[in-house]
């Protein structure tokens, strides 16, 4: 089906495009984060096996079949039109290269922590910003900060308990507000570097 067709149906279901595109963004990360903390004491880093694959396969797609329908179904339901026509799938890539960084340098336990912050913090502040944000933080606004830090306090205080919890929420909620980069790269990458700067 033709690119602007495409568009007609992505414009009907933009409505609630980001609520479904966070909710998958939760569930994935948090389904990742649990399986990390399983698995890794016993396999090591053979699990990012599965992860860079899945991260080629994405990557490759779009490139090789840009045509293919289930790819098109994706795009419908889940990606934003700029990533469409730009870098379709960027933020599922994007994740997937970020939390490699904890799962490499991290024990079980601070990996499936991070990932949890990073899938609750973002989605909360993406949704919770979008629909209450009134003061402005730059690019985000002070409600998805908070957001931010409340959900991701709450899912990763189970792990890590919920002093080292809320300190690292706090500073993902800090790195999600830079400015041009992308949140997915830069939360998990700046928490495994300060979970190893305090010796966690």
């Amino acid at each position: 089906m033709p690119y602007k067709q495409w568009m007609g149906f992505y414009k009907v279901a933009e409505a609630g495009l980001e609520t479904k595109r966070q909710l998958i963004h939760l569930l994935n990360g948090s389904l990742i984060a649990f399986a990390v903390l399983l698995l890794k004491p016993v396999a090591g880093l053979w699990i990012i096996l599965p992860l860079f694959l899945a991260m080629i396969v994405m990557n490759l797609a779009p490139k090789v079949s840009p045509k293919n329908r289930l790819l098109w179904i994706l795009y419908r339901n889940f990606e934003r039109e700029g990533d469409i026509r730009d870098f379709p799938l960027r933020g599922a890539v994007y994740f997937g290269y970020g939390i490699a960084f904890p799962i490499v340098l991290l024990d079980a336990r601070m990996a499936c922590a991070t990932i949890l912050i990073l899938s609750w913090g973002d989605s909360a502040s993406t949704l919770l910003g979008g629909r209450w944000g009134r003061i402005r933080l730059g690019e985000k606004s002070l409600e998805g900060f908070f957001g931010f830090v409340l959900a991701a306090s709450l899912a990763s205080s189970f792990i890590i308990g919920w002093q080292t919890a809320l300190l690292f929420s706090f500073a993902g909620g800090l790195i999600e507000l830079l400015p041009r980069l992308d949140d997915n790269l830069t939360i998990p990458s700046g928490l495994s570097l300060l979970a190893l700067h305090l010796g966690l």
